[in-house]
């Protein structure tokens, strides 16, 4: 017979000292707004949580600033992967799900953005740059990407959006490929000292436009 005294308390997924856990959260929250019509001893909440969301069905309380911030940034990708599609050509595939967000002709595009300044090595790239590694936070999409959009190289790229919006002039790109890739095409324009088309470059957009062209399929 099992005593109550063992079973595990948590909720809704703490880890216990015994591994055991609670209700995962959800992939995708069913709000609720809890009030009077909710018992105190509910997974609603107690009646001082009264107006507030609560999710249906693994219990955890709605952040409103959370909630905002996670759609200004779900905002800004979709507008910068239309933007990609009209400045540098790639189909926008992105609503497929996948780690593809674009095709173009020669290469499939995954596409990050954000509001924050670029690191400072990366500022500092103002040509076709040859790095013989990058940050996981590239070779991770790069890598996702493998197996999917067929015989197209795999290109990251990382758009800075300066606040005020996506005008002219307030948006900088860098896109990153395999040396590999890029000597496919451009091999006179791998930069000099490094002829071994081994590594990545790290190409500002304008650079990328001037040597490939709109990557349009």
């Amino acid at each position: 017979m099992t005593d109550l005294a063992d079973l595990p308390f948590t909720y809704p997924s703490q880890p216990t000292s015994n591994g055991a856990t609670g209700r995962p959260k959800c992939k995708r929250h069913d709000w609720v707004t809890c009030g009077p019509d909710y018992l105190p001893e509910s997974p609603y909440g107690a009646p001082e949580d009264y107006g507030r969301e609560r999710c249906h069905f693994c219990g955890v309380f709605r952040d409103p600033v959370a909630s905002r911030r996670g759609r200004s940034a779900s905002r800004l990708g979709k507008d910068q992967e239309r933007r990609i599609e009209r400045v540098y050509g790639p189909r926008k595939v992105g609503e497929f799900g996948d780690a593809v967000d674009h095709l173009g002709r020669d290469w499939k595009w995954q596409a990050k953005s954000t509001r924050s300044l670029p690191p400072k090595w990366l500022a500092a790239i103002t040509e076709p740059t040859w790095r013989p590694v990058l940050p996981k936070s590239i070779l991770g999409p790069m890598a996702h990407m493998e197996g999917i959009g067929g015989a197209r190289r795999p290109l990251v790229i990382r758009s800075y959006v300066r606040r005020g919006g996506l005008a002219e002039g307030r948006t900088q790109d860098w896109l990153f490929v395999t040396a590999y890739a890029w000597a496919e095409f451009h091999e006179r324009n791998f930069p000099m000292g490094h002829l071994a088309p081994i590594g990545f470059l790290v190409i500002p957009g304008a650079d990328f436009l001037e040597i490939h062209g709109r990557d349009s399929e």
